[in-house]
């Protein structure tokens, strides 16, 4: 049986007749979405923010059963802040707010991280929130808004693509009625009917593995920390997660192993007994919430399918160790919907939206090599890669450059379009004393204006922003005086002044170190607060070309991409996997033979001496 929540009551959202039932031809629209989550919610605001009337359709009449997702990443809340202030601080004074973490072998603390150790940001590292209030928020944000049209118990149950249009059959208790659009959003879950009546694969692993959700109420003095757990006296042999949450409620996931009854394992005494080895018999607690869930990293090969486009789990599928699920579904209709919304208003060819799969494939990828590796990491499957995740954790106790091989899930992060065509590389890389770059997400930072405190964040834009900084304001004024960009309605000139009063002014002087900017520095800031583009001087020519290019116009001078790989790995992990395939299919005689080479042949390169006497026999 589920344990459903107590702390948290379902709204109930009524069905409404629309007028397009009653139209005798099918009515048009620009967009419709299917799918009333976070990711259809959040597409939907943001066209409509952008002057595109959307429909979003909900097969059901209230937000999601259960927390689900409750850790949201920086990025996701500064896109939200985007979409609608007020949204996100609701979400800011309900969440719990944190960024430390610790990691425990067995019952001892191995090491801790903090995940945003600058200051000076609008939104912090992580909130955890339930799911629940997430979709509440962004529910009552998309009815407030004129332009949206939120049906529920709408279903989508056909949808056919004729020429430029995709026409579909909406089923209601008051029967079925038909509709043509322009664009279909498919965010329809992992499971997405729209998925599976265009007949497209949806392919990757399903790890053997089975994991218990136990949210539960209880009053505890643990600190607001993420507490991950290898191999815990109170699960012997698994692993174990612990996450507060708003309401007095606690996140705590605890695995099973493969070979596993479902139905005993959700009894809620044997969940009880479970729960009461990891806090004691002393600590009061009752059960909110349960569920077992498997890992499973899968992906479509394609986004856009002519005029049907896929987000979020509808695309692409994660396991939960990281936060990458959710935030990177919110991320997809971060990146997508500025670019329709501009091919729809005819100021940006259609051939921008094919930058939606060029940037966006790379990201699930990206998540998945990271998903994919975390589990590895946490479910060993032999012997030797059991031994070899025990001795990292029992280095990493005592030698902090062991830490970094330890990996109890890559924490999601905003994915860097480095090499995206929209990017225009720096031509003067090694000049810029900052680890930004273009195709970075922008880092916030406080700003003031007449002496009132304002962030970038806040600053910036709908559409483009041109930043540009100075430390003279005259200097800003003439450069501002004198230019007119192309596409001018869509682009914002920002002045960041460094010592002058009288416009945004970088009183701390963190934009100037965080940026490596000079008198003349300007960065092209995309809609979607991704870096395009920047230089070292206010040259007209230089921000021009970058901002066609932006705008995909790939005929633009310097618009070849660059060809390295499209994603980051960490190399530690490429190491580690390296490792553990140089031993499969080894006997334990090979095995170590093998070892024992390896060793002698660092022998040449380590101080021996020095190691051995400081790793525990």
């Amino acid at each position: 049986m589920h344990i459903l929540p107590s702390t948290y009551q379902n709204p109930i959202y009524p069905y409404k007749r629309s007028s397009d039932q009653d139209a005798i031809h099918p009515k048009h629209h620009p967009v419709v979405i299917v799918g009333a989550g976070p990711v259809g919610l959040t597409a939907a605001l943001d066209l409509a923010n952008r002057g595109i009337p959307c429909v979003v359709l909900g097969k059901g009449k209230t937000v999601s059963i259960g927390s689900r997702a409750i850790c949201f990443a920086k990025k996701t809340l500064e896109i939200v802040h985007r979409l609608d202030r007020p949204t996100a601080e609701r979400m800011l004074r309900k969440g719990v707010t944190w960024h430390k973490g610790k990691v425990f072998y067995q019952q001892d603390p191995v090491y801790e991280f903090d995940l945003l150790p600058e200051s000076g940001h609008k939104a912090p590292a992580f909130i955890n929130l339930q799911q629940y209030y997430f979709e509440e928020y962004l529910v009552d944000a998309v009815t407030a808004h004129p332009l949206i049209d939120l049906r529920w118990q709408n279903e989508l149950v056909d949808s056919r693509q004729v020429g430029e249009e995709v026409e579909l059959t909406v089923k209601t208790p008051e029967g079925d009625y038909e509709l043509k659009v322009d664009y279909l959003l498919a965010c329809d879950g992992v499971k997405s009917p729209t998925r599976e009546r265009m007949g497209i694969p949806f392919e990757g692993e399903t790890f053997e593995e089975n994991f218990l959700i136990a949210d539960i109420t209880m009053q505890s003095d643990f600190p607001t920390e993420r507490w991950f757990w290898f191999d815990p006296p109170f699960n012997k042999g698994y692993s174990a997660l612990l996450h507060k949450q708003p309401d007095g409620v606690w996140r705590i996931d605890l695995q099973l192993g493969w070979d596993i009854d479902k139905e005993k394992e959700l009894d809620p005494k044997r969940i009880k007994d479970r729960l009461r080895q990891m806090l004691g018999d002393a600590v009061q607690f009752e059960l909110e919430w349960t569920s077992i869930y498997q890992f499973r990293c899968m992906r479509i090969h394609e986004f856009i399918h002519g005029r049907v486009i896929f987000l979020g789990d509808s695309a692409h599928l994660v396991s939960p160790f990281g936060a990458r699920g959710a935030n990177g579904g919110v991320q997809d209709a971060d990146n997508l919907s500025w670019k329709l919304a501009y091919v729809i208003k005819g100021l940006a060819p259609i051939s921008l939206l094919t930058t939606y799969q060029t940037e966006r494939s790379p990201a699930t990828d990206e998540n998945i090599y990271h998903s994919t590796n975390a589990t590895d990491f946490i479910t060993p499957k032999s012997d030797i890669s059991t031994l070899f995740r025990n001795a990292t954790l029992a280095l990493a106790k005592h030698h902090p450059p062991a830490q970094k091989w330890v990996n109890s899930g890559r924490l999601s992060d905003a994915y860097r379009y480095i090499h995206s065509p929209l990017t225009t590389p720096d031509q003067d890389a090694e000049t810029w004393k900052t680890e930004l770059q273009p195709g970075d997400s922008i880092k916030d930072v406080p700003l003031t204006l007449h002496a009132t405190p304002i962030q970038l964040l806040e600053a910036l834009g709908n559409d483009f922003s041109l930043v540009i900084y100075h430390h003279r304001a005259d200097s800003l004024s003439a450069f501002m005086a004198d230019y007119s960009p192309p596409k001018e309605d869509l682009v914002e000139v920002i002045a960041i002044c460094g010592e002058e009063e009288g416009m945004l002014m970088d009183a701390e002087g963190l934009f100037a170190h965080r940026y490596g900017a000079e008198d003349g520095t300007w960065y092209l800031v995309r809609p979607d607060h991704y870096i395009a583009a920047r230089g070292r001087d206010f040259a007209s020519n230089d921000i021009e070309t970058a901002l066609l290019r932006a705008f995909g116009q790939v005929d633009a001078p310097g618009s070849n991409p660059p060809t390295t790989a499209p994603f980051t790995r960490y190399p530690q992990d490429q190491r580690y996997k390296m490792l553990l395939e140089a031993h499969q299919g080894l006997s334990k005689e090979e095995s170590e033979m093998l070892n024992a080479k390896l060793i002698l042949l660092m022998m040449e390169e380590v101080d021996l001496a020095g190691v051995l006497g400081k790793v525990e026999k």
